[in-house]
């Protein structure tokens, strides 16, 4: 493997995921070979072609879970390490994942530098259960610059704190993008006249050096801006 130059698949069934995920990595690794595969079908298919030196697997497919089919993966690419992604992680799925020789598990709404590093990890041949198994520990509310806390039904929900330089109409402003909401809907929604809207979409797109609206969604959820 070319460590500048890797040959990465990337295995979700939401392109725009996808999308977000092949640019963060792109800007890590701007040589890197990306080739996406939305299904577990495709996944196997594109594996045996490539020969890939990282496999990014989203747990659940709409034709396979990829838990129960990571042998099956493996068998394929041997020595390849998959590293596998899920909208919900816990210790129990962890575990499992560990015990079936993946090479990590990350959750989707990490942050980006939580992402990249676990895929420096799994290209190393680091695992990075133990940091999952960390994060999925019950810790208690804390005041940060830019975010709250608030209990609802004794459950915390920590919201993150604004990334530097982000105005708060963009952050409200950026899951709009990602549905495909026109300005004028937008600012209905949000109590905001259409040039506010207009003018924050038009510095989000610069700033996340992006040539269309859900480019610019797909990059902020790649840098863990926004949530799916």
């Amino acid at each position: 493997m070319n460590p500048s130059a890797p040959c990465f698949l990337l295995v979700d069934d939401h392109a725009l995921f996808r999308t977000g995920l092949g640019m963060m990595l792109a800007e890590h690794w701007p040589q890197a070979v990306l080739r996406h595969a939305a299904d577990w079908a495709q996944a196997l298919r594109s594996v045996s072609e490539l020969r890939p030196d990282l496999v990014l697997l989203d747990i659940q497919l709409p034709d396979g879970h990829g838990l129960d089919n990571l042998a099956q993966l493996q068998a394929l690419v041997p020595g390849c390490p998959i590293l596998l992604m899920s909208a919900q992680v816990d210790a129990e799925r962890a575990r499992q994942a560990q015990q079936q020789s993946a090479a990590g598990l990350v959750a989707k709404v990490a942050s980006a530098r939580e992402i990249v590093a676990a895929v420096r990890a799994a290209m190393s041949g680091q695992p990075t259960f133990a940091q999952t198994l960390a994060s999925t520990q019950p810790m208690p509310a804390r005041p940060h610059r830019g975010g709250m806390a608030c209990r609802a039904n004794e459950a915390v929900i920590d919201v993150p704190a604004l990334p530097d330089g982000l105005t708060p109409h963009q952050q409200a402003i950026l899951p709009y993008l990602g549905r495909g909401t026109p300005n004028k809907a937008i600012a209905r929604q949000l109590g905001l006249s259409e040039s506010e809207v207009r003018a924050e979409v038009s510095s989000l797109t610069e700033r996340l050096n992006a040539t269309s609206r859900q480019e610019a969604y797909a990059a902020a959820l790649a840098r863990g801006w926004v949530r799916p």
